[in-house]
Formats: structure tokens, C-alpha cells, sequence
């Protein structure tokens, strides 16, 4: 019986996370379609707003999919509350703990192909946004940085934008030995060449009482490539690149820890997610009317929102710096745990 009960709820719970899960990133699609449609060029048309989507698709997806796993979890409860059928499973004498263990593999499983889904296909989406609109269609909110900064041995670069392969708005400052700005240089376009890249339209401003020179090429190790990871938001990037730049020092307008802070994220998003399930099982033990069954939807929903409302907090505080990576992302998940279980615990003795 513990066999067939797996499957049974097992499916119940993949078809209506993929369910949720489409419902969410369709209605995110639409949303999110109609508010950056003037970042699309002129005379995109309808086919320039599907062509959006479909790119966007992947980072909307990220977005949504750790509360796609307790809105499925809450459903599978509420279809099994509706039929009669968890009266059945507790009297078979099914605890809490014992559901809880019933659904995990599968939520587990869930959570690693939805990890790897993300990390398959959201870099390469960005780059294609990236290229196709530049790196400002890709800003969602007022931390993004809107220019990129570098440090390049005597030189501090700072780079407006990036289209394709070319560098727009570069300002090159010079600094002596001692540190102090000597000149500043700047170029409206960049563009790659051997070794660094080639800079034109260029003029100077010198501070050390030398005359002005001619600066057409900019030596560095640079490549569009590292170029479009740095300006990529570090949600969008692979955990293989996330985990390179966060043992980068000197480059990027972000600290290092924002990008390790999204590498534990996605590689923990199985364990999250393991976490919402086992909010969800004891709150949905209720039996009675029907009524009993909405509310107890409601209050895991109010529960997923402020869970996601703090870790949302901790995170923009590590991004910027101001708390640890690792603290911001695994805190919120323990106390997720320890809340499930002592609601799990709670329900077990009231029974």
C-alpha cells in the first residue's frame, strides 16, 4: 500500500506543480512583457514580443519555482482533502512525518531537474537578450548596476554598455605609484582586438602637467565573453561561472560574495524545496468542512510569502555586501526547517 500511495501522490504532486508552475511564468510572461515592451527596437511587432518571452522564459522560471513547489504541495493536500482521502491516509495510521517522507523523494528529484533546467538554460537565454538589446534589457530593479567598473592594473575602467561585441562609453583613469589619478581618457566605442581592445574616438585630460596623448588601444585580458558575465545579472549565470567570479577580486560593480551568494542558492534549491513541502504538510491537516481546507491553502500561502519576503531582504543585504553569502541563504532554509517540523511535531501530538 506505502508503494501505491507514493506513486498515487507523487503524480498528484508533479501534475499540478507543472501545472502551477506554466500558470506562473505564463501570467510573469505577459506581465513582464508589457512593461519592458519599449525596450524592444522599433518595428519589433508582435513576433519581437514572443521572441522576448520565449528568452525571458528561463529567468521567470527561476523566479517562480520555489513557489511553484508550495502552491503544488498546498493543492496535492486540498485534491486530497476534497476526495476524502487524507481521513484515509491518517487513519491507515499514516503520520504526519510518514507523508512527509512519502513526498520528499519526489520534490527532491523535482528540485534538481528544476535546478538544472535554470542552469542549462539561462545563460545562454541572457546572452541572447544581452545581445539582442544589450545588458540594460536585462536591469530589473534600481540595484542593477548601470555601469560596469574594472580594474586593470594602473587603470580603473568604467564601461556605459555593451551591444554584441562593441563597448560603448568607456572611461579609462590612469593612477600613478601612489594611487592618485593622473589622466582620463575617454572613447565612445570599443571594440575587440589582439590583446585588449581598440578604442576609438578617444580624447584626454592629463593632471600631471604632461601634454595629452593619443590612447587608441586599451591592453587587457578582457574578451566580450568575462565582458558579458560581469554585466549579466549573477541570477542568470551558470553555477560554474558563478562560483569562477566569486574568487574574482578587482572587477565587476558587484562584491564577489553576490555571486556565490546565487551559486548556494540554485544548489540549494532541492533542499527549499524540501522545506515548503514539509511547511505544507502539517498546515493542510485539517479535516471538517471544506472551508477548513481553504484557510489552511491561505495560511501556507501567507507563510510562503513572508519566507519569501525575509529571504529577499537577507539576500539584497548580501548582494550589497553587508551580510554574508552563506548566512543569507542557508538561515532563512534552517528556519524554515525548524518551523515545518515544530508544526509537524504539533500536529502529531494533538492527534
Amino acid at each position: 500500500m506505502t508503494t501505491r500511495l507514493t506513486r498515487y501522490l507523487s503524480l498528484l504532486f508533479l501534475q499540478r506543480l507543472v501545472v502551477v508552475a506554466l500558470a506562473l511564468v505564463a501570467l510573469l510572461g505577459v506581465l513582464d512583457a508589457l512593461s519592458n515592451a519599449d525596450k524592444l527596437p522599433a518595428g519589433a511587432g508582435f513576433e519581437g514580443q514572443m521572441r522576448y518571452m520565449w528568452l525571458r522564459l528561463p529567468a521567470l522560471f527561476d523566479r517562480i519555482v520555489v513557489f511553484a513547489f508550495l502552491l503544488a504541495a498546498l493543492l496535492t493536500y486540498a485534491s486530497l482533502f476534497r476526495r476524502n482521502e487524507l481521513v484515509s491516509i491518517s487513519a491507515s495510521g499514516i503520520s504526519v512525518f510518514g507523508q512527509m517522507r512519502t513526498l520528499a523523494p519526489v520534490v527532491f528529484v523535482a528540485g534538481v531537474v528544476s535546478a538544472l533546467a535554470i542552469d542549462i538554460a539561462a545563460p545562454p537565454s541572457t546572452r541572447a537578450l544581452q545581445a539582442w538589446l544589450g545588458a540594460g534589457a536585462l536591469q530589473e530593479d534600481a540595484q542593477t548596476p548601470e555601469k560596469l567598473w574594472l580594474s586593470d592594473g594602473p587603470l580603473l575602467i568604467e564601461l556605459s554598455s555593451m551591444q554584441k561585441d562593441e563597448l560603448s562609453g568607456i572611461t579609462i583613469f590612469e593612477r600613478n605609484a601612489e594611487g592618485a589619478v593622473v589622466s582620463v581618457t575617454m572613447a565612445e566605442t570599443a571594440r575587440p582586438a589582439d590583446g585588449g581592445w581598440q578604442l576609438s574616438n578617444t580624447s584626454q585630460r592629463r593632471f600631471d602637467g604632461d601634454a595629452p596623448r593619443e590612447m587608441s588601444f586599451w591592453p587587457s585580458p578582457q574578451t566580450p565573453d568575462s565582458l558579458q558575465l560581469l554585466l549579466a545579472s549573477p541570477r542568470d549565470l551558470a553555477i560554474s561561472n558563478l562560483l569562477a567570479l566569486s574568487e574574482m577580486r578587482g572587477s565587476g560593480s558587484r562584491p564577489s560574495g553576490a555571486y556565490l551568494l546565487w551559486a548556494l542558492n540554485r544548489i540549494l534549491l532541492p533542499v527549499t524545496a524540501i522545506g515548503f513541502l514539509f511547511l505544507a504538510v502539517p498546515i493542510m491537516q485539517v479535516y471538517g468542512r471544506r472551508s477548513n481546507a481553504d484557510l489552511a491553502v491561505a495560511a501556507g500561502v501567507a507563510a510562503g510569502f513572508v519566507y519569501m519576503v525575509v529571504d529577499g531582504i537577507l539576500k539584497t543585504l548580501a548582494e550589497n555586501g553587508s551580510l554574508s553569502p552563506v548566512l543569507a541563504v542557508t538561515f532563512p532554509i534552517l528556519v524554515l526547517f525548524c518551523a515545518s517540523l515544530w508544526l509537524a511535531l504539533d500536529r502529531e501530538v494533538r492527534k
